[in-house]
């Protein structure tokens, strides 16, 4: 009987150690496999805060940027839109002063060269001039004969006047003309004359501002 006692105790002793051992190793299991995924969370959190961050730091930076960029634009055009307004008066002045050319000492040469060149254009022998200036009218307008191309018909129209003074030469027919007034000369000569103006006042320009210039003055 105490032989079966003895047998009983040691099985239970048995099953105990076993019991005992197996806990150990599940909960052994379950620390690591909590370790593992403490550390894949911790991972993946730095992973996705880094990426966080570098998506911050690439946005400032491009937020940085924008602002920049967009300070230098505005500065840019402000010191275009300046020195536009002097090329601008620097025009304006050339307007006035051509406005006064019937009183200057060359007026009879200015008007033959007008007169020749919008001859030259139409290619008639035989042309109509009309011819207007500021500061002159109908009965003062007197020229020699040699002032003007021989063959030529000339016709005093106040309304060129309003050009800034000019001729206009058309062939005997009428179906040609050609505008030879110092507001078509500046016309036809805006985008020359304005980068020439610019670039005489403000020194060389790169191609690029010149452009620039040009465009918001056009």
């Amino acid at each position: 009987m105490m032989e079966m006692s003895e047998s009983l105790e040691k099985l239970r002793n048995r099953i105990l150690s076993d019991a005992r051992l197996k806990a150990d190793e599940i909960i052994r299991e379950a620390s690591q496999k909590a370790d593992q995924i403490r550390n894949e969370a911790r991972e993946k959190a730095e992973r996705e805060a880094s990426e966080i961050l570098a998506r911050a730091e690439a946005e400032a930076e491009a937020a940085r940027r924008s602002i920049i960029s967009s300070r230098i634009r505005a500065n840019r055009l402000k010191l275009l839109e300046e020195r536009n307004k002097i090329v601008q008066s620097v025009l304006a002045d050339v307007e006035e002063r051509l406005s006064t050319v019937a009183t200057t000492g060359n007026f009879q040469e200015v008007v033959k060269r007008l007169a020749t060149e919008a001859i030259d254009a139409i290619g008639s022998d035989h042309a109509t001039l009309k011819i207007g200036f500021p500061k002159t009218s109908r009965d003062k307008f007197n020229l020699p004969a040699d002032a003007l191309p021989r063959g030529a018909t000339v016709v005093y129209d106040e309304k060129l006047a309003e050009e800034l003074g000019g001729v206009v030469a058309s062939d005997s027919e009428g179906k040609i003309a050609y505008r030879n007034t110092f507001r078509a000369r500046l016309d036809r000569l805006d985008r020359e004359l304005l980068t020439l103006v610019s670039s005489t006042i403000f020194g060389e320009q790169r191609p690029g501002q010149r452009e620039e210039v040009e465009a918001t003055s056009a």
